[in-house]
């Protein structure tokens, strides 16, 4: 078995191309774009054209992450699927109908899509840590369970969480635990 430290967290964004009215979705929403429920945007609020689901390929933490946290995973119906985040902001940030997800870093980095909030709330640290913004999840570094770290190891896993290495993840827009 093994154990896992959490050593910082991480936002999934998700994101529309700049020009769609869109600024909000809530939980069914977001869930029912992604299972193929509303296909529309005018179902959502936003004008009358198609919605172009675009997400990670079934490899990804993010996927896997963004559908279990929807209570979605297995049952979504992606017209595109990518195997990265680059490739999931070219494709919103070129097809005004697409909507997609990316981790919170991937969408600090881009300014060519725009950031939609949930319930109301935007995916911003502050609310990513405190867990008003619901789509995050935990990042670990996981050992076996009840066996001492090679010395290495545990040097590197002490820096990590250690004030500048804390500050490293911070820079990186994701969210230290300290």
């Amino acid at each position: 078995s093994l154990d896992a430290v959490i050593i910082a967290i991480d936002g999934i964004v998700v994101i529309v191309h700049p020009d769609n009215p869109i600024t909000d979705l809530t939980f069914g929403q977001l869930s029912d774009i992604y299972t193929g429920k509303i296909r529309n945007w005018k179902e959502a609020g936003g004008a009358d054209s198609p919605i172009v689901v675009i997400g990670r390929d079934t490899a990804s933490g993010t996927r896997n992450a963004f559908e279990e946290l929807l209570g979605i995973s297995g049952q979504c119906t992606y017209g595109q699927e990518k195997d990265s985040s680059g490739g999931i902001k070219i494709a919103v940030e070129t097809t005004p109908e697409a909507i997609g997800y990316v981790s919170l870093e991937a969408a600090e980095a881009n300014q060519k899509t725009k950031k939609i909030s949930l319930e109301g709330v935007e995916p911003s640290k502050e609310k990513i840590y405190t867990g008003e913004y619901f789509l995050s999840r935990p990042l670990l570094m996981v050992t076996r369970k009840g066996e001492q770290l090679q010395p290495e190891a545990q040097s590197f896993l002490d820096y990590v969480l250690s004030d500048e290495g804390q500050e490293i993840i911070q820079s990186q827009n994701l969210i230290p635990i300290t």
